[in-house]
């Protein structure tokens, strides 16, 4: 549930940036969301800067293109195969589209942000042998892309307690950072540069907010960080110039767990990092408007 909420509402005339949202994305059954062309206009005549959205497989790849077709001003996207992909995908049909998405990954790098979300995800995957598929992806997207030159958008979701692996309980998969260090171990194998990687709506171990900021990593802040106390806690030590803002809409809505957010809501983030850091919502604004331009290399008109 979320708290009695004492942080102050999002100040109006804000700039803002949302690095990861889902528009355009299969719509939720009943849901009462404006259309994604709405969303979208309504994003920059708030206040809106740039906005990024993240594919997470070929479907969503192909909404996002065709989308893009239409209304691309101040607007990317991030190009990903998301670790539920790699769960919940029937095995021919992730073999066919993988051998697609990869195609298009490595000769298309012009048209993208980033690489992401890509990741690890051991709510979405309970077993040994469901979370050894989803490394076997992860490190082969990175031996794909790692010449791209681009940088990478992680999705990182460590397996609660009443998500461990019964079969193995004592495994390292099993604990509460075990996705983090998995990840944290995959990346120094692979030599990738931490400046060149944000964690999108990072969601801790709390200690993780300082240990990956020390590290030269981004971290995202979530909407659902001004009704939540978890997602305002974890990023509450980390550095401004460790973080920027999103809302993973329709997800994460700063007061309710239902897929009804939209990217202008990516306001509650700043309004809650600046709670947090005890700072104006001007300057969290301006900086991680900053910090969005500097890692994606955007190109605001």
């Amino acid at each position: 549930m979320p708290k009695k909420n004492s942080i102050p509402e999002p100040e109006t005339g804000l700039e803002f940036i949302d690095v990861h949202c889902h528009l355009p994305f299969p719509r939720p059954k009943n849901d009462k969301l404006p259309s994604d062309k709405e969303q979208y206009s309504n994003f920059f005549k708030m206040g809106g800067k740039y906005l990024i959205t993240s594919t997470i497989d070929m479907m969503t790849l192909k909404l996002t293109l065709n989308f893009m077709n239409e209304l691309s001003k101040n607007f990317g996207f991030t190009c990903g195969w998301a670790p539920q992909t790699v769960t919940y995908t029937p095995k021919k049909k992730h073999d066919n589209e993988w051998k697609n998405w990869i195609d298009y990954i490595k000769n298309n790098s012009e048209k993208y942000l980033a690489i992401g979300e890509i990741g690890l995800d051991f709510h979405h995957a309970r077993t040994l042998d469901t979370r050894n598929r989803q490394i076997e992806i992860f490190k082969k997207i990175l031996e794909v892309t790692i010449d791209l030159d681009k940088p990478y958008v992680l999705h990182v979701r460590n397996a609660a307690k009443h998500e461990i692996d019964t079969e193995y309980p004592k495994h390292r998969f099993n604990k509460r950072d075990g996705v983090n260090k998995e990840i944290l171990k995959i990346l120094n194998e692979y030599k990738i540069n931490s400046k060149r990687v944000m964690w999108h709506c990072f969601s801790g171990p709390e200690e993780y907010g300082r240990i990956l900021s020390n590290q030269g990593f981004l971290l995202s802040v979530p909407s659902s960080a001004y009704g939540f106390d978890r997602w305002q806690e974890v990023s509450k030590h980390s550095p401004l110039n460790s973080l920027v803002t999103e809302t993973d809409s329709y997800y994460q809505h700063p007061y309710k767990r239902g897929p009804i957010n939209v990217p202008a809501n990516v306001r509650y983030a700043i309004a809650a990092i600046a709670y947090s850091h005890n700072v104006s919502q001007k300057v969290v604004s301006d900086k991680t408007i900053e910090n969005a331009i500097n890692f994606f290399n955007l190109q605001i008109e």
